[in-house]
């Protein structure tokens, strides 16, 4: 992939994400070459067969996934290990003033992203924790690959405030749009509506987490938690799965509660 990327452009998205509140957070479009995106984008959508669907459950619904780097298309695998390799590692740390970025061979939780008509993924914040890496969630990074996309579809990425009352920040899935955004217990977001592009149209993306061995003591409400942590917007219930929601519900009030008790020993 090629990483000749202006500094201007580096700079300008530098400052915004460094502004934004209260996670960081920007559109990464520039960083990105029009015509390797579209081939990539082409190249998925000529795959779709091959992506494997996860579990339904009551927060995400037709979500196909595909982590396993050796299994994807030819330039699909060569854009992602280029978003992994050091030099674009650089990129992000002077962008988001993070040092130490790890990428995630594993490519856990990410990779290839491909959603069908009616489905969602609800708000939620993500793991922090990677116990095969050792380290700490700190990015995600979300390309869009969907030519064509009509607003009417829903789809858009949004992010939320710290108390999940608010959406802060909406990006269309359209092809070339993307979004770099800090990961912690209080970033939550999702395209929580269920999608209305026609059947057999997929809402696709490329998804890429990158860590750190240590962070920030602040950003961390749960301690070392590999769960994601869904919840439901103002005026929203979820209506399906309630023993599985109950049941991560109390999961993640242990986990913030003994995280709480372990920083009140240390002060």
């Amino acid at each position: 992939m090629d990483m000749h990327i202006a500094p201007a452009t580096v700079r300008e998205i530098a400052g915004k994400f460094r502004s934004r509140k209260p996670y960081g957070y920007a559109a990464v479009d520039g960083l990105f070459d029009g015509a390797t995106v579209l081939q990539v984008a082409r190249e998925v959508e000529a795959n779709l067969v091959r992506y494997p669907q996860e579990e339904n459950i009551y927060a995400s619904y037709r979500k196909h996934r595909l982590s396993v780097l050796d299994d994807m298309p030819e330039r699909a695998r060569e854009f992602v290990a280029g978003l992994n390799a050091p030099p674009f590692l650089r990129v992000l740390s002077e962008i988001t003033g993070i040092e130490n970025l790890h990428p995630d061979p594993e490519l856990r939780g990410g990779g290839i992203h491909a959603i069908g008509r009616g489905g969602y993924l609800k708000l939620h914040t993500d793991f922090n924790w990677h116990r095969g890496l050792s380290m700490y969630r700190r990015l995600n990074l979300l390309v869009y690959l969907n030519e064509n996309w009509q607003d009417g579809w829903n789809g858009n990425i949004e992010l939320w405030s710290a108390d999940a009352r608010e959406c802060i920040f909406a990006l269309s899935p359209r092809i070339g749009h993307a979004l770099l955004f800090e990961t912690n217990d209080i970033s939550y977001h999702g395209h929580p509506d269920p999608l209305e592009c026609p059947e057999g149209v997929f809402r696709k993306s490329i998804a890429l987490y990158y860590y750190t061995p240590a962070r920030p003591a602040a950003d961390i409400r749960f301690g070392k938690s590999e769960m994601t942590n869904f919840v439901e917007r103002p005026s929203e219930e979820f209506d399906v799965d309630r023993v599985r929601r109950l049941r991560h519900r109390l999961q993640l009030q242990a986990k913030k509660f003994a995280h709480s008790l372990k920083r009140g020993r240390k002060d």
